[in-house]
């Protein structure tokens, strides 16, 4: 397992978030694809993944989540990314995308453990299709901010909470929904009010806590 500092520079200084990249680049393209609906999507994306220094594990969670929805969302896309495979020069994300068109997005989220790659996965999902129920699985989520004992789980949470917050500001159809749902979930209220540093500090404490309680190592 990865130190608790080093687990806190990934997941919120770190460049595997989906929302964290920066720059008119393929994050923004991505991220605001079911806006704008670049047509020139698959292309750019596979000129990225040529060229990224990311690795397979840090690009799988958003190829799959972004891919897996809109394949189900658009199956031209498919068939394009499918009929441009050549192009892509990893054969790991090559063969990767060969199983994700032959898998429903849905099912595979039904089986994956909740991390907080599950997070960005439907973050990916949610910016590709506009489809609020991946914004549903982020956040059934949120109540694994209270565990004190598996710190997987405690990262999928306040990831979860953090996320939430920074999207809902940047995205107003995001906010309207959260909205909605503050007299059903709880914490939806704080996740509104404050900013993402709030959430940051938040699990910085937690993580300190139980450092010093000799877990979480």
């Amino acid at each position: 397992m990865k130190p608790i500092y080093l687990l806190l520079a990934i997941l919120f200084f770190g460049t595997t978030g989906f929302s964290q990249t920066t720059g008119r680049n393929i994050g923004d393209i991505l991220q605001s694809y079911y806006l704008f609906k670049d047509k020139d999507v698959v292309e750019k994306s596979i000129d990225f993944v040529n060229k990224t220094n990311m690795t397979y594990n840090q690009l799988e969670p958003i190829i799959g989540g972004f891919y897996g929805a809109l394949f189900e969302a658009d199956p031209t896309i498919k068939e394009k990314v499918l009929a441009n495979l050549e192009q892509v020069e990893s054969v790991q994300i090559k063969e990767f995308l060969v199983s994700l068109s032959r898998v429903s997005i849905d099912s595979a989220y039904a089986k994956l453990q909740r991390t907080t790659d599950y997070n960005d996965m439907n973050w990916a999902s949610y910016f590709a299709s506009g489809n609020l129920k991946y914004v549903d699985n982020i956040i059934s989520n949120i109540r694994y901010a209270d565990e004190r004992e598996n710190l997987i789980l405690f990262l999928a949470g306040s990831t979860a909470e953090w996320s939430l917050c920074s999207n809902a500001i940047q995205d107003k159809r995001l906010k309207k929904y959260l909205i909605s749902l503050k007299d059903k979930v709880e914490s939806i209220d704080t996740i509104l009010a404050e900013q993402p540093n709030y959430f940051r500090e938040k699990t910085e404490k937690v993580l300190k806590e139980q450092r010093l309680k000799g877990l979480w190592k």
